[in-house]
C-alpha cells in the first residue's frame, strides 16, 4: 500500500512537473507570439460577453448572433483585438492581458447582474452615476451580494498588486515593432468603423438600449455609450445663427399674435394636465389577437370624442424617462447620443426651460407625480432642474392596491392629481407618471380568473399569458382613465387633460405586427372641457406640449414658440439641434448668455404630515396623526428610530426610545436614502 502511495506521489509530482512546464511554455509562446493570443482571447472574450448578455447558460444564442449578424459578431471580436492590441507596446505584457481581460470580465458581469435585476444592461453612463447608485443598491440586491461583490472586489485588487509585482516584464520589448503594428490595427478598425456607419451595419442612433445590445453586442453597446452622448456641435453653431433662428421665429409669433388678435382670441388658462401611461399602447391593433371584450374602452372613447391620434415616442419596449423628457422640454432625443438618458447625464447639473418654467410665467404651480419611487430615474433630482414646484411619489402615497407583479395601481393617481389641484387657487399644470403597465410580464398564468382573455391570436402559451397579464394590467388602467375625466368634469374648472402611452410593452412587437405599421408610435386623445375643436393626427412627442399651448395661445418660451412657428419649415431639425446644443451645452445664446433658471427647492407631496398625539403602553409608544405612509419614520434629535407603520394615522415605536420632554418629528424617507418630507417638531409627554 505504502509503495502503490508512493508511486502516485511521484506520478502526481511528474504531472505537475509537466504541467508547469508546458504552462511555462504556454506563456512564453503567447508572450512572444501575442498578435495569436490577442485573437485567441478577443474570440473568447466575446463569446462569454455574449452569452453574460443574453443570460443563457448555453451558447445557442451566441451561434444564432453569429449567424444572423455575423458583421456585428466580428466587430465585437475586432473591438476586443484592438483593446488587447495595447500589450504590443508595454513591457509588462501579461499583466495587461489580465488587466484588460479583467475589465471586459467586468463590464459582462455587471451587464448580466443588472439585466437580471432591471432589466437594463450596463452602459458607460452607469459608471459616471455610482456615487448616486451605490445608496439604493440595496434595492436590487441581498445584503450578502453587496457583501460577496464587495470581497470579490477587494481580493481582485490584491490579485493585481500580486500581479503587478512578481509577474515578469518583456527583456527585450521591440517597441517601434509594436507601435507600427498598433497603427496598423487602428488604421484597419478605424477604416472598418466608417465603412460600417457608411453601409447602416454600424448605428449610433439607439432607441432600445436593451434591443440594441442584442442586436449590436455587449462591446460595440458598451463603448458606443461612451463615446457617443450629449448634443454635437453642429458645424453652423454661433451666436449669429442663433440669433437667426430667433429673429425668424419672433417675427412668426408676432404674425400668429396679430391674427389671433383680429379674431378677438386671448390666451387661456385652463388647468393643463398630462397623464404618462406606463407601457399603454391600443392592444387591439396588434394583427389577428382578438379578446374577450375591449380592453379599453374608455379610451376609444375619448380617442373618438375628442382630438387623437398617434404620437410618436423616442424609444420603444423601453425608456420611459426619454419620453417625457421631449415632451417637458420639447427637444428631440434624436439629437444626443446613442440610447441617452439626459436625466442620468446634463440634467444632472443643468436646468433648462421645460413646460413647467413656460407656464410658470403665466402664473401655473407645477406639479409631478409618479406612482413609483422618488429616485427613479432621478426624478428626486432631475425635476427640482425642470422647474416643478411640489413631486409626489410612492413614499407619499398610501398605495393599497399592487400588480401581481409588485408595481402600484394607477387607480392611486386620481385622488394625487386632484389633491394637486386642490393645493393652489390659481391654475395648475400637473405631470403625471404612471407605472401600472411595467414589465416584466409573467409566461404563466398568475391572475385568477382575468377580466380580459385572449382568445385568438397567439398560439405560444407563454406568449398568451404574457398578453393576458398585459391586457388586464390596461384594462385596469383604462378604469383610471375613466374615473379619472369623470373626478375633472365635476370640478367645473377649465381643464384640458393630456393622456398617452410612453411606449410599447417588451412584447416583442414589430411593425408587421400592427395594423398602423409602427412600433414607436403609441395612441393619445386631449380631454377637454373648453369645447375645443377636434383635431386628428399624428404628433412627435418633442411637439405635443407646443400643441396644447398653442389651443391657450401661450407663446412664450424658446422651444415652444420654435415648435409653433417652425414645424415643417426648411431647416427644421437643424435649428432644433442648435437651439439645444445652445441652450444644454453652448453659450446659451438665447438667454444673452446667463441661464436664467434656478433648481425649485421640490416639495414632496401635496398633504402635510400632522402628529396630533402620542399614547403609551406596557410595550410601545403610538403617534396618532394623519398622512402617514409606509415610508414613515420617526426622529428624535435626527436619530431614526424603529417605526411601525399601522395605517395613514397610525405608528408604533419602542418605549424605551421616547421619554419624557423628547422632541421628535415625524419624515417621509426613500430608499436612497433621503428625507422628502418632515412634520412639524412634537413634544412627548408621558402620562
Amino acid at each position: 500500500m505504502k509503495t502503490f502511495l508512493k508511486n502516485i506521489g511521484r506520478a502526481g509530482k511528474k504531472i505537475g512537473s509537466a504541467g508547469k512546464k508546458a504552462g511555462l511554455i504556454i506563456v512564453d509562446k503567447l508572450r512572444r507570439h501575442p498578435i495569436m493570443c490577442n485573437v485567441v482571447l478577443s474570440i473568447l472574450m466575446t463569446i462569454i460577453l455574449e452569452t453574460l448578455g443574453r443570460q443563457r447558460s448555453d451558447f445557442a444564442s451566441i451561434f444564432q448572433f453569429a449567424d444572423e449578424r455575423t458583421k456585428m459578431f466580428l466587430y465585437s471580436i475586432l473591438i476586443m483585438f484592438l483593446s488587447y492590441s495595447i500589450v504590443l507596446v508595454v513591457k509588462r505584457r501579461l499583466f495587461t492581458y489580465i488587466v484588460v481581460t479583467l475589465l471586459w470580465s467586468v463590464v459582462g458581469i455587471v451587464n448580466w447582474m443588472m439585466l437580471n435585476t432591471r432589466n437594463t444592461p450596463f452602459t458607460y453612463v452607469d459608471i459616471t452615476l455610482l456615487k448616486s447608485v451605490l445608496p439604493v443598491m440595496s434595492n436590487y440586491f441581498s445584503p450578502t451580494e453587496i457583501v460577496s461583490m464587495g470581497a470579490l472586489l477587494l481580493i481582485a485588487l490584491v490579485l493585481l498588486v500580486v500581479a503587478f509585482m512578481y509577474l515578469p516584464m518583456e527583456k527585450k520589448l521591440k517597441r517601434k515593432k509594436g507601435f507600427l503594428q498598433l497603427a496598423v490595427i487602428c488604421v484597419i478598425f478605424s477604416g472598418v468603423t466608417a465603412m460600417g456607419f457608411k453601409t447602416g451595419d454600424l448605428t449610433d442612433h439607439i432607441h432600445n438600449i436593451l434591443l440594441a445590445f442584442d442586436d449590436y453586442g455587449t462591446s460595440y453597446c458598451f463603448a458606443i455609450t461612451a463615446l457617443k452622448n450629449g448634443i454635437d456641435k453642429p458645424s453652423n453653431y454661433s451666436e449669429k445663427t442663433i440669433d437667426r433662428i430667433e429673429d425668424r421665429t419672433d417675427k412668426a409669433v408676432a404674425k400668429m399674435e396679430e391674427d389671433e388678435k383680429k379674431k378677438n382670441e386671448t390666451v387661456e388658462k385652463p388647468n393643463i394636465i398630462f397623464v404618462q401611461l406606463e407601457s399603454h399602447f391600443d392592444i387591439t391593433q396588434v394583427k389577428g389577437v382578438t379578446f374577450n371584450k375591449d380592453p379599453l374602452p374608455n379610451f376609444h372613447k375619448y380617442m373618438k370624442e375628442y382630438s387623437s391620434g398617434q404620437l410618436s415616442m423616442p424609444s420603444y419596449g423601453a425608456g420611459t424617462a426619454n419620453s417625457e423628457f421631449e415632451v417637458i422640454t420639447g427637444m428631440n432625443l434624436d439629437h444626443f447620443g446613442a440610447a441617452e438618458y439626459p436625466y442620468k447625464t446634463v440634467l444632472q447639473d443643468t436646468t433648462t426651460e421645460s413646460m413647467a418654467t413656460v407656464l410658470k410665467e403665466q402664473g401655473y404651480t407645477a406639479h409631478a407625480i409618479h406612482d413609483n419611487s422618488a429616485a427613479f430615474y432621478d426624478r428626486d433630482l432631475v425635476f427640482s432642474q425642470l422647474g416643478f414646484d411640489t413631486f409626489t411619489t410612492k413614499e407619499t402615497m398610501n398605495i393599497k392596491k399592487w400588480t401581481e407583479n409588485g408595481w402600484a395601481k394607477d387607480s392611486v393617481l386620481t385622488g394625487c392629481i386632484n389633491d394637486g389641484l386642490n393645493s393652489t387657487d390659481g391654475e395648475d399644470y400637473v405631470y403625471c407618471i404612471s407605472v401600472q403597465g411595467h414589465g416584466d410580464y409573467p409566461t404563466t398564468e398568475i391572475i385568477e380568473n382575468p377580466e380580459i382573455k385572449v382568445t385568438g391570436g397567439i398560439d405560444d402559451e407563454a406568449m398568451k399569458n404574457k398578453y393576458t397579464y398585459y391586457a388586464n394590467q390596461v384594462y385596469q388602467m383604462d378604469q383610471f382613465v375613466g374615473d379619472l375625466v369623470k373626478s375633472l368634469e365635476k370640478r367645473n374648472e377649465k381643464t384640458i387633460l393630456v393622456m398617452y402611452g410612453d411606449h410599447l410593452p417588451s412584447l416583442n412587437i414589430e411593425n408587421e405586427d400592427l395594423t398602423y405599421g409602427n412600433k414607436y408610435e403609441t395612441s393619445y386623445f386631449i380631454w377637454d372641457n373648453m369645447g375645443l375643436q377636434k383635431t386628428d393626427g399624428e404628433i412627435e412627442a418633442y411637439d405635443l406640449g407646443s400643441e396644447i399651448l398653442k389651443k391657450c395661445h401661450i407663446h412664450n418660451g424658446v422651444m415652444n414658440s420654435f415648435h409653433q412657428t417652425r414645424k415643417g419649415t426648411e431647416n427644421y431639425q437643424e435649428d432644433m439641434k442648435n437651439l439645444q446644443y445652445d441652450m444644454l451645452y453652448g453659450k446659451q445664446y438665447v438667454w444673452n448668455q446667463e441661464n436664467p433658471f434656478k433648481a425649485t427647492d421640490l416639495t414632496f407631496g401635496i398633504r402635510d404630515l400632522e402628529v396630533t398625539k402620542a399614547y403609551e403602553t406596557d410595550d410601545s409608544v403610538f403617534i396618532v396623526g394623519n398622512n402617514f405612509t409606509n415610508y414613515a419614520e420617526v426622529y428624535v434629535d435626527d436619530v431614526q428610530i424603529n417605526t411601525t407603520y399601522h395605517n395613514e394615522h397610525l405608528l408604533e415605536v419602542p418605549k424605551d426610545s421616547l421619554e419624557d420632554g423628547d422632541t421628535f418629528t415625524v419624515s417621509i424617507v426613500s430608499k436612497a436614502p433621503r428625507v422628502l418630507r418632515t412634520s412639524k417638531p412634537y413634544v412627548y409627554k408621558e402620562k
